[in-house]
């Protein structure tokens, strides 16, 4: 990623302190994509085709340096600008650093080492990205665990070992991300009847503890994560907490990668509700810019009457040296968990990095 110095007359306008002016870069990513849409039954929603064009931009301010007391920190937040975009567009990756050598504190939203990964989709976007916005509804596919509490402002750690780096999360609001001071009950009873996937449930404390790293084995790429989000007041009749729990694992041997993924979100607006996601990969790297990949997804609920969500699908990926081109076809089936909601998605996309 290329890194653009500031200029000292504009480091000078925006920060205090002189000694970092020379250590804040700006960096960015731009991702501009098509993707079409067609659904298989029209008795369900009215579902029809649908194709457009999409984007996500983000541009990210990062300063690092020494503190007085000898510790190294890091400082940084980036701003976002995606296509229908009505929220914030600062609370991404928004963080303050402290850090004595293989340990780190940190305070901010979106920045420590979290559940919103997969293991199990190694080439293109995974399920929940290429099913979302269809005539049905949103579908039921997990791409987020639980409260996903690394989306609301907290505080942490993470510790760095041979093996692995681990890191525990504490999130005293989730679903606060800094955008406001107080969190009314009216936000709690929106946020706590939202989707299970998404649900962040303002108004309650939540955790995550984790674990990223290779276990010592080379090939191999490893996570494990598990977190809680404490009953909402609105849900105390018939929820409970929120869990969620993402373990996943990949082995690269050669030119060939497999991968899998465990994903499961319990509990929340209904007590005993449980949502339970695989997710199997495969990734073969041609040549050193082309790759092949290969991954099905199966979403599945223990709420009576409904069915099994199934995704399948083909990708390539070619690097072009500074700009990065995927293209991506998937076959959903009962993509809301309920039948004749299936749905074949395609969809290309032109990533840069700056």
């Amino acid at each position: 990623m290329k890194k653009l110095l500031l200029t000292s007359a504009l480091a000078g306008a925006t920060l205090v302190a002189s000694n970092a002016i020379a250590q804040t870069t700006v960096s960015g990513n731009l991702d501009i994509s098509f993707k079409a849409i067609s659904g298989e039954s029209a008795t369900v929603g009215g579902a029809g085709s649908h194709r457009g064009f999409g984007k996500e931009a983000q541009i990210n301010i990062q300063n690092k340096g020494k503190l007085n007391n000898g510790m190294d920190y890091a400082a940084g937040f980036a701003l976002e600008f995606d296509g229908g975009q009505t929220q914030d567009a600062s609370n991404e990756n928004v963080y303050i650093d402290f850090i004595s050598g293989n340990t780190t504190l940190t305070v901010g939203v979106d920045h420590i080492q979290n559940s919103n990964r997969t293991r199990g989709i190694l080439v293109g976007n995974d399920a929940q990205d290429l099913h979302h916005g269809s005539d049905y509804g949103a579908s039921s596919f997990l791409q987020t665990v639980g409260s996903d509490p690394a989306q609301s402002m907290g505080f942490g750690i993470m510790q760095k070992t041979p093996v692995g780096t681990f890191s525990a999360l504490y999130v005293p609001t989730a679903g606060n991300a800094g955008l406001n001071d107080l969190v009314t009950q009216s936000g709690a009873t929106a946020q706590g009847s939202a989707n299970a996937q998404s649900i962040q449930g303002v108004g309650e404390s939540a955790y995550e503890i984790g674990f990223v790293g290779d276990l010592g084995v080379k090939g191999l790429s490893a996570h494990a994560f598990i977190n809680k989000r404490d009953t909402l007041m609105t849900d105390r009749a018939a929820g409970s907490d929120l869990k969620g729990t993402n373990i996943g694992a990949s082995y690269q041997f050669g030119a060939a990668t497999v991968g899998y993924n465990y994903k499961k979100s319990d509990g929340g607006t209904t007590s005993g509700r449980e949502l339970t996601q695989d997710e199997f990969g495969l990734a073969y790297q041609v040549t050193p810019n082309l790759s092949l990949g290969a991954s099905y997804t199966k979403m599945d609920t223990n709420e009576a009457s409904k069915v099994d969500a199934k995704s399948k699908g083909i990708a390539i990926g070619y690097n072009l040296g500074p700009v990065a081109a995927t293209v991506q076809y998937s076959k959903g089936e009962n993509i809301t968990n309920a039948t004749q909601t299936d749905q074949d998605v395609m969809y290309l996309r032109l990533t840069t990095n700056f």
